[in-house]
């Protein structure tokens, strides 16, 4: 059986995406982490949540920011949403926490405007002990994200 960064590759090629893969001895948990071999600024995470009728969404947006539930709640027209276990992550998206690319399957892509900033960003890799070089006008024009204000500008506290 294919690894997730493999089955990645696979759908990048045929979708004709410019991609890279940087690999790491261990698996990457953290920014600082990342930050050993990209720039912090240009590392983008992908949050799969789960809303309260039982629907994925897939939150992406620069990893130093938090995103606002309220705001994603009042976009959607639902009642709540959450971050989803790591069996449903799996699950939605095809890959494991700390491995979620923002190339999935979830119908329901949020993408903050901040995102845009850089030509290139890191992304997750498929595996936990990779990340992905993308032109992020490549996810734009593949994922046909909502660009959406999606921040919690409130530092220290998740909501």
């Amino acid at each position: 059986m294919p690894s997730y960064s493999e089955s990645l590759k696979k759908f990048l090629d045929s979708k004709g995406v410019w991609h890279r893969f940087i690999e790491f001895s261990e698996a990457v948990k953290t920014v600082e982490q990342a930050a050993r071999k990209v720039p912090v600024d240009k590392i983008v995470k992908s949050i799969v949540m789960v809303d309260s009728d039982g629907h994925p969404l897939l939150a992406i947006l620069r990893a130093q920011d938090r995103v606002s539930y309220r705001k994603i709640k009042k976009l959607l027209a639902v009642k709540d949403v959450r971050l989803a276990g790591a069996e449903e992550v799996l699950r939605f998206s095809g890959f494991p926490v700390g491995g979620v690319a923002p190339f999935n399957s979830i119908k329901t892509v949020l993408l903050d405007p901040a995102v845009l900033a850089n030509e290139i960003c890191f992304v997750g890799g498929g595996d936990v002990d990779k990340l992905l070089e993308v032109k992020t006008q490549d996810i734009v024009d593949v994922m046909c994200p909502r660009v959406v204000d999606i921040l919690d500008e409130r530092r220290g506290e998740v909501r």
